[in-house]
C-alpha cells in the first residue's frame, strides 16, 4: 500500500490500464475461440450445403433444359415429317423376302462382336439368337446399316449404303439433321420409335435399331419403359423419364431414357426418345474435375444416388486416383467380381453401392448436414438433399473428410490455447470493477440494438452517463429516428409498386412476377377470347379535339372496365379503340363463354347509351372464340401481358368478319350455348386457307 501512496497518478493509471488490458485480452480470448470456432463450424457447414444446393439447382436446370430439347424437338416439323417417312418407308420394307445372306452375316456378327463384347458385364451366358433379328425387315436393316461396322461413330456417318430402298432414300435425307442435334447436345443416342415399338431409327444404329419394343429382348429395357410410358399417355408436352438401368445394346453399361410422344394434325404417331450422356451429368457433379477451385479441398466430392442406393454419378476417389479408390473397397470387402465390373465398365454409375444414412434421408425427401461414415467407410461431414426431377427419385449428396474438416478449427484452437496460456497471467480484481463499469453502458446499447433487429422502431435509449456513451446513445437514437422514416417511405413505395403492378397485369401473374420468375409463358387448354373494335371512333377524333376525343374514349373504356369486374372476365390490354378481354384464365370457370357473352352484350348497351347521351353514331364489331392459348409476359424493362395461339387469331378475325353492333361468334360456343341465346346463323368464314368454320351471330337489344 505504502508502495501505491508513492506512486504517480500516471503509474496508477498505467497499472489500471495494463490490468484491463490484461484481462480484456483474456475474455477476447475466450470469447474469440469459442466464437471463432462457431464461425469455422458453420462456415463449413454452409459451404458444403451451399456447394450442394449450387450443384442440386444445376442438376435440375440440366434435366430442365433437356426436357425443354426433347419437347421443342419433337414438334419440329422437320421432325414429325422424318417420322412419317420413316414410317412409310419401314413398312415398305415388309414386302421383301428373306434373305439367308442377311441372317447369316448378322448371325455372325452377334456371335463374333456383339456377344463377346456384352459377356463380361452380364451374369450368365449371352445366347446370340435371343438378340438377333426375326423378321426380314430387321434383318435387312441391320445388315445394310447395323453390321457394316464395329464402331458406333462410324456406322453414325453412314448416310446411305447404297442399296437402293426407299428406307434409304429417307435416311439419307433426314440423318444429318437427326444427328446434328444429337451431337449438339452431346446426346448417346436418338430414337424415332412408331406405335406399334419398331425402332425405325437410330443415329448409332446399334443392336437396338430396327428391334421391337413391345415383343423380343428388348421388351423390359429401359428404353422400352420410357416408350411405353410415352405410348400410354399419349398427351402432347408429356415427358417420360427412366432411370439408369443397365442396358444390353449398350453392352450393360448404365444407361437413362427421356421419351416424349409425337403428333402430327393431333394424332399420335410415334415417340422420341433421348438417351441421355452421363458427361454432362458428371461434369457439373464433378466440377470438371476441379474439386479444389469449388471448395472442395483434397477430399470433398458431390454424387448423385437412386432408389436402389446405387450411385448415378461417377466418385471422384474413382476419377482422381482409381487404384486408391479399389483399395479402399477392398479394404471394407467388396466383392472382387464387383470391383472388376467397376473396371470393366469404367464407371461407378449402378455399380457403387451407397447404404448411409445421408442416402437414406435424401431419398426421403429430408435435406442436411451431419457426420456419418461415407460408402468408403470413412468419417466424413455429409451435406445431402433430395433433386427435384420429375419422374427419378434422386438425392444429391456433397462429403468431405472429417479430418480435413475440422483441422482448422484444431489448429484455431491450438493457437488460442497457447495465446491465453501465456496471457493469463495477471488477472486482477480491478479488471473486473473496470470491465463492470464500462461494460453496463454497451449492454444498454447492446439490447437497443436487439430491439431494433427485432423490428422495434420507436426504440430509444436512455443513459445518465455524460461522456461519450451518451453521444452514442443520442446518436442511436436518432439513427432509429431515421430508419423509422425511410421504413414508412419505403412501404408507401412498395404499395404504389403493387397497386400499379396490379393495374397491368393479373394477380396472379403479378405475384409470380414478384417471386422472381423471369419468363412467364402458360398453356391455357380452355378459354374465351374477344377482340371488340369501336367503329367510327376516327371520324369522330377528325370531328373534335384531341382532348375531347381522348376523354370520350377514356369514359367507354372506363365504363368496360367497370363491367368486366362484374362478370369475373379479365381485361388483356387496349390498342386505340380495340379492347380485348379473356374468360377462364387467371381463374378457370365452367360457364367462361357465358360471362364472356354477356360482357360482349353489356359492351353493346354501353356504346348505344354513349351515343344516346353524346349525340354521336358510334358502333361496335366484337368476334369471340373459345380454345386453347399461351399467355405470358414479353419484355423485360417495359413489359407487357399478351396471349398467342390460334384461338386468337380466330378470334381477332371473327371481329374483323362479323356485322356492327353485334357479336360474331364461332361454332365452338354456339354447340355450348345455343339453349340459352337468340343466335342467328351467319356466312361461313374462312379463317386459314382450305380451313372454313360456321359462326353465328347475336345482338343485343336496343
Amino acid at each position: 500500500m505504502n508502495l501505491l501512496k508513492k506512486l504517480s497518478i500516471q503509474s496508477k493509471l498505467t497499472l489500471v490500464l495494463l490490468a484491463v488490458s490484461i484481462s480484456s485480452i483474456l475474455v477476447i480470448a475466450f470469447i474469440g475461440y469459442r466464437s471463432g470456432k462457431q464461425a469455422l463450424s458453420n462456415s463449413i457447414h454452409n459451404q458444403l450445403a451451399s456447394l450442394r444446393f449450387t450443384t442440386s439447382q444445376s442438376i435440375e436446370n440440366y434435366f430442365q433444359e433437356v426436357n425443354r430439347q426433347v419437347l421443342s424437338f419433337a414438334e419440329n416439323p422437320t421432325t414429325v415429317t422424318a417420322l412419317t417417312r420413316f414410317n412409310q418407308s419401314y413398312a415398305a420394307l415388309k414386302e421383301r423376302s428373306p434373305n439367308s445372306t442377311y441372317a447369316t452375316a448378322i448371325s455372325q456378327y452377334y456371335q463374333g462382336q456383339f456377344i463377346p463384347k456384352l459377356k463380361p458385364n452380364v451374369q450368365g451366358e449371352p445366347i446370340a439368337k435371343t438378340y438377333e433379328p426375326l423378321t426380314s425387315t430387321q434383318q435387312y436393316l441391320q445388315y445394310h446399316y447395323t453390321i457394316q461396322s464395329n464402331d458406333f461413330d462410324e456406322k453414325a456417318k453412314i448416310v446411305d449404303p447404297g442399296d437402293g430402298s426407299l428406307y434409304s432414300q429417307v435416311h439419307r435425307t433426314f440423318h444429318p439433321f437427326l444427328r446434328n442435334f444429337n451431337d449438339e447436345f452431346e446426346h448417346e443416342d436418338l430414337f424415332l420409335i412408331d406405335p406399334e415399338g419398331n425402332v425405325l431409327y437410330t443415329v448409332y444404329k446399334g443392336v437396338d435399331f430396327a428391334t421391337n419394343l413391345k415383343s423380343g429382348p428388348l421388351e423390359n429395357s429401359v428404353l422400352a419403359q420410357a416408350f411405353n410410358a410415352a405410348l400410354q399417355e399419349r398427351t402432347p408436352g408429356y415427358i417420360a423419364v427412366a432411370d439408369y438401368q443397365p442396358y444390353r445394346p449398350s453392352f450393360n453399361e448404365p444407361a437413362a431414357i427421356i421419351a416424349t410422344p409425337i403428333f402430327f394434325e393431333g394424332t399420335f404417331i410415334g415417340v422420341l426418345a433421348i438417351q441421355i450422356s452421363s458427361a454432362p451429368i458428371n461434369q457439373v457433379m464433378t466440377y470438371r474435375q476441379q474439386w479444389n477451385n469449388a471448395g472442395l479441398g483434397k477430399t470433398g466430392e458431390t454424387y448423385l444416388v437412386g432408389p436402389d442406393s446405387l450411385m448415378r454419378s461417377d466418385s471422384r476417389f474413382f476419377l482422381e486416383s482409381a487404384d486408391q479408390y479399389f483399395q479402399s473397397l477392398q479394404a471394407i470387402g467388396t466383392p472382387p467380381s464387383q470391383i472388376d465390373k467397376i473396371k470393366r465398365l469404367n464407371t461407378t454409375i449402378l455399380q457403387q453401392q451407397v447404404n448411409t444414412d445421408s442416402a437414406s434421408l435424401a431419398l426421403a425427401g429430408k435435406q442436411g448436414t451431419q457426420i456419418i461414415r461415407d460408402y468408403r467407410n470413412v468419417s466424413v461431414l455429409s451435406s445431402f438433399s433430395p433433386l427435384d426431377l420429375p419422374g427419378l427419385n434422386w438425392g444429391v449428396i456433397a462429403e468431405i473428410n472429417e479430418d480435413e474438416v475440422f483441422a482448422p478449427i484444431r489448429q484455431f484452437q491450438k493457437q488460442v490455447f497457447i495465446s491465453t496460456a501465456i496471457i493469463v497471467l495477471a488477472i486482477t480484481i480491478l479488471a473486473l470493477m473496470l470491465s463492470h463499469l464500462i461494460v453496463r453502458p454497451i449492454k444498454t446499447l447492446q439490447e437497443g440494438f436487439k430491439k431494433l433487429e427485432k423490428g422495434q422502431l420507436d426504440t430509444q435509449i436512455h443513459l445518465e452517463t455524460q461522456d461519450e456513451f451518451k453521444d452514442l446513445a443520442t446518436a442511436f437514437n436518432e439513427m432509429v429516428g431515421h430508419l423509422r422514416q425511410k421504413t414508412q417511405l419505403l412501404n408507401q413505395k412498395s404499395q404504389e409498386n403493387e397497386t400499379l403492378l396490379l393495374s397491368i397485369l393479373p394477380s396472379p401473374i403479378a405475384k409470380r412476377l414478384k417471386q422472381g420468375e423471369v419468363q412467364i409463358a402458360d398453356h391455357h387448354p380452355n378459354v374465351t377470347v374477344l377482340f371488340a373494335d369501336l367503329v367510327g371512333f376516327a371520324h369522330l377524333c377528325d370531328c373534335r379535339s384531341a382532348e375531347d376525343s381522348v376523354a370520350m374514349l377514356n369514359q367507354l373504356v372506363t365504363t368496360f372496365d367497370e363491367a368486366i369486374d362484374r362478370y369475373g372476365i379479365e381485361k388483356v390490354k387496349t390498342i386505340g379503340s380495340g379492347y380485348m378481354a379473356v374468360g377462364g384464365l387467371s381463374i378457370p370457370r365452367i360457364d367462361h363463354m357465358k360471362r364472356v357473352l354477356d360482357f360482349g352484350l353489356d359492351m353493346i348497351r354501353v356504346v348505344q347509351v354513349f351515343n344516346r347521351t353524346h349525340q354521336t353514331q358510334l358502333e361496335i364489331q366484337i368476334g369471340v372464340h373459345s380454345g386453347a392459348v399461351v399467355a405470358g409476359i414479353v419484355g423485360k424493362s417495359k413489359f407487357i401481358y399478351d396471349l398467342w395461339g390460334d384461338t386468337v387469331n380466330i378470334a381477332f378475325k371473327m371481329r374483323e368478319l362479323g356485322s356492327k353492333n353485334s357479336i360474331h361468334l364461332t361454332d365452338t360456343i354456339y354447340q355450348q350455348l345455343k339453349d340459352f341465346y337468340p343466335f342467328i346463323p351467319h356466312h361461313p368464314m374462312e379463317v386459314e386457307a382450305d380451313h372454313v368454320i360456321s359462326s353465328w351471330l347475336l345482338q343485343a337489344e336496343n
